[in-house]
């Protein structure tokens, strides 16, 4: 498994930030959802370091932050969303690592992003 995971299903954002990350010499795995990326995995050594999950272009929000909010036990989660789709007070209390609304700098989430996995790996 990559040391982050990326999930979103606007392709062009999850292809510039994958794209970002790749350049800064991390190991990224994109994929469009929330179950496509996470699957059933159980195993520990294939878990990813982070998982960033924009929401904000998601079919159901809901589904996918109760999904994400199971995973976040295992894995930190850093959840991007859009105050026009998921009302704040939904995202409270589930544990999530970080939640970021939109408009996101990408340039400034790479460098959050390399700050938490450089402190994982130290």
């Amino acid at each position: 498994m990559a040391q982050i995971l990326l999930v979103g299903e606007d392709w062009k954002t999850r292809a510039l930030l994958r794209a970002q990350l790749l350049e800064e010499g991390l190991d990224v795995e994109a994929h469009e959802s929330v179950g496509a990326a996470l699957g059933d995995s159980e195993d520990p050594a294939l878990l990813p370091l982070l998982l960033v999950a924009d929401v904000s272009a998601s079919g159901n929000p809901a589904r996918d932050l109760d999904r994400l909010a199971r995973w976040n036990k295992r894995i930190p989660v850093w959840v991007i969303a859009s105050r026009s789709v998921i009302d704040e007070k939904s995202l409270q209390g589930r544990g999530f690592e970080a939640v970021l609304f939109r408009p996101v700098d990408l340039g400034k989430l790479v460098e959050q992003i390399k700050q938490r996995i450089a402190r994982t790996n130290s």
